[in-house]
């Protein structure tokens, strides 16, 4: 069988390598805006042809897809999804592994995500109001006067939440001019004609995870718990990024987060999907995910949702399932995910990514270096490569801007974290190398912090309380 697999990340080369490793024998074939080193390795071992051209570009998709005439297509990055490329496969007759452009408006738009929630009450929801200018945005914040987080009111890689937890710091003129920029920077990452900017969500926190769900319209799978880490530098500081790790396991759930949160989540992201086809009309087909939180507030509480695997969580996740998962993309995509069952490594995973100096504030500076790595010397001690934002130009590895290699290795925490340590000295650039050396270890302060949680959500739902919010701000409660 012939897979078109659309995208050019780290996540495109863990679901080339689950297709390359299939018993099904697929020949796998390409379409990238640059020759991913992993992705080209898939190519080539299982005779297809790859591809060069923009991946958002329905035209250009519809070019390749007659010359290869492919069984099923699989679109791995949002962006592809936002523009209907899974539409124009299906439109074509090919089933495809990736939501239709209306289901995935449930990542585009943080906006009618949470007006989803709200209209089909969804458990595990904030409270919020959208802003179509800057000023009405930051005047809310000094009017309301408690705690908010504010951010892009569609998807923005991310990037672009400001938690304002502390009021009183912006009540001298400069804190408020800095407030208002603050505000102005985040307006400027989302601007569609006709859609709100700013989405200012009531504070919470806790742990962060993540729950993907397969489905096919009809069935759903979930697959085990990821955590992201999406700070650039250790110790969760400096700006977002859109992962420099992450890690899944032991067995399906995550160390702090306990079965019954795990299937309370997996509710959540199940009537999310039945609310997207009473919306939209039209069956939810691909992986679904829920970025959430453990909170005081709901317990499992969504801080938004992914309408694609997660980059770098399906690095995470993917090497964990020894099931044929190359499969189960395809049962996904047509419409057999009742056969597929999945077998899981029960250790947990970390992955590392790895970038070059001016990621992620400058990807100019980020971009056009050369890497090299010994990836013989890596899989000796137990690491697996995936290849993201680098392009292989003639024999040389360039970084083009953002996060260039994720590394994977399997094993019990601590056993996984030497190996990572011992596998990124086989890294080398002709700049310096951004990465974090403390994923997955944090796993003790989390546990610590998910208890405390626990103790205050579980309170709360005796008192039949779960879920309520109360404002506590010197202005009252402005929602």
């Amino acid at each position: 069988m012939k897979v078109l697999l659309v995208g050019d990340g780290a996540r495109e080369n863990v679901l080339a390598h689950s297709l390359e490793k299939s018993t099904k024998g697929y020949k796998v074939y390409g379409l990238s805006t640059y020759i991913n080193p992993g992705i080209n390795s898939v190519v080539k071992a299982t005779g297809g042809e790859y591809f060069i051209g923009n991946i958002n570009q329905p035209e250009i998709v519809k070019e390749v897809i007659k010359k290869v005439n492919p069984d099923f297509g699989v679109v791995g990055p949002e962006d592809p999804l936002f523009r209907g490329i899974a539409d124009v496969l299906r439109q074509e007759g090919i089933p495809v592994f990736g939501a239709s452009k209306k289901c995935a408006r449930i990542e585009e738009s943080k906006a009618w995500a949470r007006e989803l929630m709200w209209k089909y009450s969804i458990p595990g929801r904030l409270r919020y109001k959208v802003f179509y200018t800057i000023e009405n945005a930051a005047k809310f914040i000094l009017e309301y006067g408690g705690s908010v987080a504010v951010k892009p009111a569609g998807q923005a890689g991310g990037k672009g939440v400001k938690v304002i937890a502390d009021l009183e710091a912006y009540l001298t003129q400069d804190k408020r001019e800095a407030l208002t920029k603050s505000v102005n920077d985040i307006g400027s990452l989302y601007n569609k004609e006709g859609e709100p900017r700013i989405i200012i969500e009531e504070k919470v926190d806790g742990p962060e995870y993540t729950l993907h769900v397969l489905t096919d319209g009809k069935t759903t799978i979930p697959l085990p718990l990821a955590q992201d880490y999406k700070n650039a530098y250790q110790d969760g500081i400096g700006p977002e990024t859109g992962g420099m790790g992450s890690i899944s396991g032991p067995t399906e759930l995550l160390p702090f987060i306990n079965n019954e949160e795990y299937q309370t989540t997996y509710d959540i992201v199940k009537r999310t999907i039945d609310a997207i086809y009473k919306e939209t009309g039209e069956n939810y087909v691909g992986v679904i995910a829920g970025q959430m939180m453990l909170t005081e507030l709901w317990g499992p509480t969504v801080i938004e949702y992914y309408s694609r695997f997660g980059d770098p969580e399906a690095s995470a996740i993917i090497p964990r399932i020894e099931s044929d998962f190359g499969e189960i993309i395809e049962f996904t995509a047509t419409g057999h995910l009742s056969k597929a069952r999945i077998k899981l490594n029960d250790q947990p995973s970390i992955v590392k990514a790895v970038a070059t100096l001016g990621y992620p504030i400058s990807k100019q500076m980020a971009s056009g270096r050369k890497i090299v790595l010994d990836l013989d010397k890596m899989k000796e001690h137990g690491c697996m490569v995936f290849f993201g934002s680098v392009a292989l130009e003639g024999m040389q590895l360039i970084t083009k801007g953002s996060r260039a290699l994720e590394i994977v290795a399997i094993g019990d925490f601590r056993e996984a974290s030497e190996n990572l340590d011992k596998c990124i000295q086989y890294v080398s650039s002709d700049t310096k190398l951004i990465y974090r050396t403390d994923i997955g270890r944090t796993v003790e302060y989390q546990i610590e912090k998910a208890e405390i949680i626990r103790y205050s959500y579980k309170n709360r739902e005796k008192r039949g309380i779960l879920g309520v919010s109360a404002d506590w701000s010197p202005n009252g409660g402005l929602w």
